[in-house]
């Protein structure tokens, strides 16, 4: 299912027949070294760059090391034993004839399968690790994906602030000329810087929301002190989302499917599980083979003997590590239910949430804002004829401002409400181009 919302940055554009000059030449956007993205290329660089995502990489090269370590046989075990002082009296340390000298060398030998289950232990660890690596990733490109939605908002928002205060900036200069001649109240003024001076404050307000914003983004990017700004695309209303969204129990078999938390939590309960395996096969003593050199004091000169020996498991039979394994199996059995449970109640918010926020967005309507920009020039002109009073002005004024960000708030919701459901559902089941 594709949905192709209506691009916040669009709204913008309808201002600029307002102000005289094209959205977006800011001083903030005139900056030679801006960068402008999308979102599309955003998530590419952040795949690649965000240095979160290559040190967690860096795990799965661990986990791979220690299985190729696992299938390594253990080293051979070499001692050697030379007389201080020989049988003739000579020392403290010499190599002749009468001196003598002990070879042992020894191999141990696991039983019991220990090596390969093991192997196996490593590369269900390599899984878990590879699930969570999922996870973060999963959760990272959420927070990119609502960091982006914000930061297109705000620059948006942003815009509408300065096209206002740029059209009331010039509207004022002409009133206070008019003043001097007596052809307008000095309270029109005053009231208008007031106005003035209210967009200004609201308009820091916002500036500051966008900082954080783009530092977020700079954060996730790996573009410290890079200025950015969205790039501008032009997209269209969905209105039938609420028709093709799936049911309840389809979105949560999705989610038990393809939720990568689910998955990391499955192969911790397998690791668990081969970890039993593996405390059972320690209970098993393992058997060490070997020879032995003598060259003097064996039964006879140059004597050459053969070496077993294990443990007796007459005390310590590894009884206590199998019953914590299988204690830890059991504690991860329960907190995957639980997780799973987690899992259907999110699925249920999530969609009642888009749900409603959709039914909110398809009120929305492109003929509307061409309608409140037409109503906006024309009181414009009632009022520089003295048609409309100054306060009806500025309660127009403020309710069509009002109106724009509220629009914006609308859009950026429903968006962060289609990033949620794909997030609690572990795929895109609504991409956002």
């Amino acid at each position: 299912m594709r949905i192709i919302p209506f691009c916040t940055f669009s709204l913008v554009l309808l201002f600029s027949l307002i102000g005289g000059k094209a959205v977006g030449a800011t001083a903030e956007e005139s900056r030679p070294d801006t960068l402008t993205l999308s979102l599309a290329q955003a998530e590419t660089r952040f795949i690649e760059e965000n240095l979160g995502l290559i040190a967690a990489r860096i795990q799965l090269d661990i986990a791979d090391a220690k299985i190729r370590q696992a299938r390594l046989w253990e080293n051979p075990e070499v001692s050697i034993e030379h007389q201080i002082i020989n049988r003739n009296g000579n020392g403290p340390i010499g190599f002749t004839s009468s001196d003598n000298t002990v070879f042992e060398i020894e191999q141990t030998i696991f039983t019991s399968g220990k090596r390969t289950r093991n192997i196996r232990l490593r590369e269900l660890e390599k899984m878990e690790v590879t699930h969570a690596f999922d996870v973060l990733l999963r959760s990272m490109r959420r927070d990119l994906r609502e960091s982006w939605f914000d930061f297109e908002r705000l620059s948006a928002s942003t815009a509408l602030f300065d096209e206002q205060i740029d059209g009331l900036r010039r509207m004022l200069t002409v009133f206070e000329s008019q003043v001097e001649e007596g052809n307008i109240s000095r309270l029109e003024v005053i009231r208008l810087r007031g106005l003035l001076l209210e967009l200004q404050d609201e308009r820091n307000g916002l500036l500051n929301d966008l900082d954080e914003a783009e530092r977020s983004l700079q954060i996730l990017l790996n573009l410290p002190g890079v200025p950015l700004r969205p790039e501008p695309s032009l997209r269209s209303y969905n209105a039938t989302l609420t028709a093709s969204l799936p049911d309840v129990h389809e979105l949560a078999e999705m989610a038990l499917e393809y939720r990568s938390d689910l998955r990391q939590s499955r192969a911790a309960m397998a690791v668990s599980r081969q970890q039993v395996r593996v405390e059972q096969a320690a209970a098993r003593p393992d058997v060490a083979l070997g020879l032995v050199y003598d060259r003097l004091d064996g039964p006879v000169d140059h004597y050459w003997g053969m070496l077993i020996s294990f443990d007796v498991p007459l005390f310590n039979r590894n009884q206590g590590a199998v019953r914590a394994a299988r204690h830890e199996l059991r504690q991860h059995e329960l907190f995957l239910q639980q997780h799973q449970d987690a899992v259907m109640a999110e699925v249920s918010g999530a969609r009642g949430k888009l749900l409603r926020a959709d039914a909110l967005h398809a009120e929305l309507r492109t003929d509307d804002l061409d309608d409140l920009s037409e109503i906006l020039q024309m009181l414009l002109r009632s009022y520089r004829s003295g048609e409309l009073s100054l306060v009806a002005f500025i309660d127009y004024y403020e309710s069509f401002r009002e109106g724009v960000l509220r629009q914006l708030s609308v859009q950026n919701d429903w968006l962060i409400a289609i990033e949620e459901l794909n997030y609690t559902v572990g795929r895109d089941l609504l991409s956002i181009p």
